[in-house]
């Protein structure tokens, strides 16, 4: 997945919630930043960020942000790339669900309880599947970790997908780490210690967890590798 018109220029200071002012060649700049997280770590002054022009023009924020370089490596910070990448590699039958023979039917955005999960589909077989989606933008060295800032909505997604399993559906907890150079993934219980015990019970009732790294560029994330996860590896946070 490609963006065009991409810009490069460097972190001056996020000044709110969903705005980082960018230096972009002479100009300074107003950017959206569609993600969530702490992202402490990545949004540092003078970290080069890769920028587009919004679809907008009247917007206020006259920029989106795609991703930032850090540790020799672009990583992606739209929240918004994941379920795209996602649903591209079910479509096309690159991600492939354990249990759940291809092709699949698949629908985006589907209630199911209180939750609204982000894939529901049907298997070559009519086994029918959940899947939700959740993206990665913390790591150190090798190893990644979820999430970076406390998650109720996450933790509902779990529970979910472990009623869907008791149910007879398949489930799958599925982490795109939005990065190249990962080999390993955990869960971050210093930042949200209700999330590890959920998702080992939910592994427990029958909840694929899987995870992936990806292929970045400033204005590229497209679907790697598989990666091994666990709940339990210990992770601690880049402080510089």
């Amino acid at each position: 997945m490609m963006a065009n018109l991409i810009q490069i220029g460097h972190v001056i200071a996020r000044i709110s919630r969903f705005t980082v002012t960018v230096q972009l060649g002479q100009q300074v700049v107003n950017a959206h930043l569609s993600n969530t997280g702490r992202n402490k770590e990545l949004l540092r002054v003078g970290t080069p960020i890769s920028i587009r022009r919004a679809a907008n023009p009247a917007r206020k924020t006259p920029y989106d942000i795609l991703a930032v370089r850090r540790d020799g490596r672009w990583i992606n910070i739209d929240s918004l790339a994941p379920n795209r990448v996602v649903r591209r590699a079910l479509m096309a039958g690159q991600l492939k669900l354990p249990g759940c023979p291809l092709p699949y039917a698949v629908h985006p955005e589907t209630k199911y309880r209180d939750s609204r999960l982000d894939f529901a589909g049907q298997a070559q077989n009519g086994q029918p599947w959940f899947v939700e989606v959740k993206g990665v933008t913390l790591a150190n060295g090798t190893l990644a970790a979820f999430p970076d800032a406390p998650t109720a909505r996450g933790l509902k997604h779990v529970h979910t997908l472990t009623h869907a399993a008791q149910a007879g559906y398949r489930a799958y907890l599925v982490f795109v780490v939005q990065m190249p150079g990962i080999n390993r993934m955990t869960i971050y219980r210093e930042r949200f210690p209700e999330l590890a015990p959920a998702v080992t019970a939910a592994k427990a009732a029958g909840v694929k967890v899987l995870a992936y790294r990806c292929v970045t560029g400033p204005g590229q994330i497209n679907l790697g590798a598989r990666i091994h996860f666990d709940e339990n590896l210990p992770f601690q946070e880049v402080r510089n």
